[in-house]
């Protein structure tokens, strides 16, 4: 499978870039300590910077490998107000999977639908991927809006897809394959 790696992205109100060890901070204080944020998510709140920064360095290392993909989501002012990732979970399958996480003060706004669409964009303008697939707990529907503005569309149902710290989750489970994209 062709891949192209962590590249930057401009959308109308975002860039999307890699995460550097000096955006720690800054990630720690719009979303990575705030546990609504990561109350669907299978990581832990960040209790401290320190814990932000060790996540950061696992992304950047994985910079090196061309089937893992990791941006952060900035504002044109460059405060950076959130992440997403895509990892090709078969290459064989030409298949990947998309995640995200924006900071409280950001929700509602449109910009993880915006990062989502130029992430699913990117990926099928630069890669060979079939299929890019999601899934979000049935108790959070606001991130099945976002992958449903990416295109995606709602495929079915799995119960304890994923376990987090309020235990296993019911999960709603989306995808788009190459001929579904529109391509704008």
């Amino acid at each position: 499978m062709r891949h192209a790696g962590t590249q930057t992205i401009k959308t109308p109100r975002l860039t999307l870039r890699k995460i550097e060890l000096a955006d720690a901070e800054m990630m720690f204080r719009n979303w990575s300590n705030d546990d609504e944020v990561s109350r669907y998510m299978r990581w832990p709140t960040h209790k401290n910077v320190e814990e932000t920064r060790a996540t950061i360095q696992n992304w950047f290392d994985s910079y090196k490998e061309d089937n893992r993909y990791h941006w952060g989501i900035c504002l044109e002012s460059g405060e950076m107000i959130g992440s997403i990732g895509i990892m090709v979970t078969a290459d064989y399958d030409y298949k990947a999977e998309i995640g995200y996480s924006i900071g409280r003060k950001w929700w509602g706004q449109g910009y993880t639908s915006e990062a989502a669409k130029a992430v699913v964009d990117y990926m099928f303008r630069n890669t060979d991927i079939e299929r890019i697939e999601a899934y979000h707990s049935v108790n959070n529907p606001a991130s099945g809006k976002v992958m449903e503005k990416a295109e995606m569309r709602l495929e079915g149902f799995a119960r304890h897809k994923y376990k987090n710290r309020d235990g296993f989750q019911d999960c709603d489970l989306y995808g788009i394959v190459r001929d579904e994209w529109d391509g704008e």
